[in-house]
């Protein structure tokens, strides 16, 4: 597909999705160009050989750019950022539908949230949707790192950005905090997914310590506790200095170095010298090229951000650099960030703004043998290839467009009319069936005892998981050793009654209002079968489950599982009023007929352990 990257900042500006995202998603053969600004970033100066004009085209590594003029600036003034933001955005609108080429899709890089307003513009002139990719919660941000401090324009930022929250086709967020504080506002749930960052490839280590330049730098000899990047208000690193005033006590060999500039850097430097701390270095900022030899010379990699609910949500983009580079983590972050360390076992993790607490993990780190730091090292390295690669994000943002570019093809019915008929059939069908509802469930508590419901996590929608509700048809009954005994011992002849006429899956209608399920779908299954779907398999979740589907009207649970999901992903691909029609036709025979309520000699379906055939075609 072709696809257009706008960004206010890309290469040669340091940037997360620049030039290997544009690349990546170019050599899986889709056609990229990017709309972008003049390089002044993080400096506020324009970089050699450029020049402010109205435009500019180049080429870079092949990936067309277009450059649409801006005010350069990136300093402590709120006048000079604004008029930073507002010129390239009202550039980019002007300019951008007129000098790009009509994409199928819009990828928008924030913040800020100014450069909505070309996507926008370019995306109603071009007819394209856009997928607005946010890395940092304005007004939030704006407020927490002293950015904007006037609570009526705090209050206007945060009108714009829930109006554009709307207008994009997919919200990004890198993660789950940041989707669950969108959803707090009111952002539908299954319009927001959660993809990891990833960090530049140049950053991982490619040789081993460099002697040379480790004794060039002052690292010598010493335990080098590392931070690396950004120096500003929202780093909160006072914290580290008094940290650091610990460490110089009592293990004197401890060295932090701070490597990289910022806002604050010129007054952390004042203040390490005036405390007198001969174990705390600064060290230049340094090309991405050159970061993986510089990272290779520390013993320990810190991250560190003020203590605020904000920073709870977010993971900072060192996080992936200081894993990918095979390197002990020290988490100073509370929240998601400390979360990703923990689940891959690469470092430890300590309270924000607490020297003490640092001091205490940096002594931990210290403690250590090599062989162990190294082996921690290699669990946030492995962990990161898995889950937090470019390759790994750009699958899924390749999926996640391919999913918004046809939703864009689709019919008025897959887009809108699905739901609207949902709404329309679900309110008679939950009043004609009230009555057998409260008999059911009065039934029920006679012969089951409480609770009436049988609840349980299932996943829906892109996986997204939701609370499925059905009338319970076990007892609870375990061995010796507290776990559940199989169905058939577990099922009552009620329950049995319940599943033989499909009164259990009754209370499944309030998924169907609530927008959880479709009247018509793929069945939920259980979150454990996730990890056991062939890739073709995982497809049945490209449309929200359904109370019945194509496979329960061919066999339900007289199939098996492999015919049982290319059943559904037929479905996924054909769907349509007229088949939707056709498949609750022929349930409502099928629960008539009390047809294909189980296999043979099982109570229930067994358990999906995997596919060992051939994938299906499915295109």
């Amino acid at each position: 597909m072709r696809i257009l990257l706008l960004t206010q900042w890309f290469e040669p500006e340091p940037t997360f999705k620049g030039l290997l995202f544009a690349r990546e998603l170019a050599a899986r053969g889709h056609e990229v160009e990017v709309l972008t600004g003049f390089p002044n970033y993080p400096g506020g100066k324009l970089y050699p050989g450029y020049k402010i004009r109205p435009w500019r085209r180049e080429e870079i590594d092949g990936i067309s750019v277009v450059r649409v003029a801006l005010y350069p600036s990136h300093n402590k003034s709120a006048i000079g950022r604004v008029l930073n933001y507002a010129s390239f955005a009202v550039s980019a609108a002007l300019l951008g539908a007129v000098l790009v080429r009509k994409p199928d899709l819009i990828y928008v890089y924030h913040p800020p949230a100014t450069i909505a307003l070309a996507a926008m513009t370019i995306g109603f002139a071009r007819r394209a949707p856009f997928v607005y990719d946010i890395q940092d919660l304005w007004p939030d941000t704006l407020a927490v790192t002293g950015m904007l401090s006037n609570k009526a324009a705090l209050a206007l930022v945060g009108g714009w950005c829930n109006f554009l929250y709307r207008r994009a086709r997919r919200l990004v967020v890198l993660s789950p905090g940041f989707r669950r504080q969108l959803m707090e506002r009111g952002v539908p749930e299954d319009k927001i997914d959660v993809i990891y960052n990833w960090c530049a490839d140049a950053a991982a280590p490619s040789a081993p310590p460099d002697p040379e330049l480790a004794s060039r730098l002052g690292l010598s000899g010493r335990f080098n506790v590392m931070f690396a990047g950004t120096m500003g208000v929202a780093q909160s690193l006072d914290s580290v200095l008094a940290a650091a005033a610990l460490c110089q006590q009592t293990h004197p060999h401890v060295q932090f170095v701070f490597v990289g500039g910022g806002v604050d850097r010129e007054r952390l430097e004042k203040k390490a010298s005036d405390d007198g701390l001969n174990n705390v270095r600064f060290l230049a900022r340094q090309p991405i090229s050159a970061m993986a030899a510089v990272m290779e010379l520390a013993d320990v990699l810190l991250a560190h951000l003020k203590d605020d609910p904000l920073f709870a949500i977010t993971i900072p983009s060192k996080t992936q650099a200081y894993m990918a580079a095979g390197k002990p983590i020290l988490m100073a972050v509370r929240g998601n960030a400390a979360d990703l360390v923990i689940q891959s076992g690469g470092g430890f993790v300590c309270e924000p703004e607490n020297p003490a607490s640092i001091a205490e993990a940096v002594a931990r780190f210290a403690e250590m043998t090599p062989e162990q730091r190294r082996g921690m090292g290699e669990n946030g390295r492995n962990f990161y290839q898995e889950r937090l690669s470019l390759k790994a994000g750009a699958a899924k943002f390749e999926t996640l467009f391919t999913e918004v570019r046809d939703a864009g093809k689709a019919s008025f019915y897959r887009r809108f009319g699905k739901r609207l008929f949902d709404v329309l059939a679900i309110v008679p069908l939950l009043a004609a069936a009230a009555p057998i509802l409260a008999i059911t469930a009065l039934c029920s508590l006679f012969f089951l005892g409480a609770p009436v419901l049988f609840r349980q996590r299932r996943p829906g929608l892109r996986e997204r998981p939701f609370t499925l509700y059905k009338f319970r048809t076990m007892k609870n009954l375990a061995d010796s050793q507290g776990r559940p005994l199989p169905d058939g011992q577990r099922l009552t002849s009620f329950g049995a009654l319940l599943r033989r006429t499909s009164l259990d899956e009754l209370p499944e209608l309030w998924n169907v209002l609530r927008g959880d399920m479709s009247l018509v779908g793929p069945r939920p299954l259980l979150p454990e079968y996730l990890p056991r779907y062939t890739p073709a398999q995982r497809r049945r979740h490209e449309v929200k489950p359904g109370i019945t589907g194509w496979a329960q009207v061919n066999g339900r649970n007289t199939i098996t599982w492999e015919e049982k999901f290319e059943f559904d992903v037929w479905y996924v691909d054909h769907h349509s009023f007229w088949l939707d029609l056709k498949i609750l036709w022929r349930t409502f025979v099928s629960v008539i007929r009390r047809e294909g309520i189980s296999q043979q000699g099982h109570a229930t379906m067994p358990e999906f352990l995997g596919s060992a055939r051939p994938e299906p075609q499915t295109k």
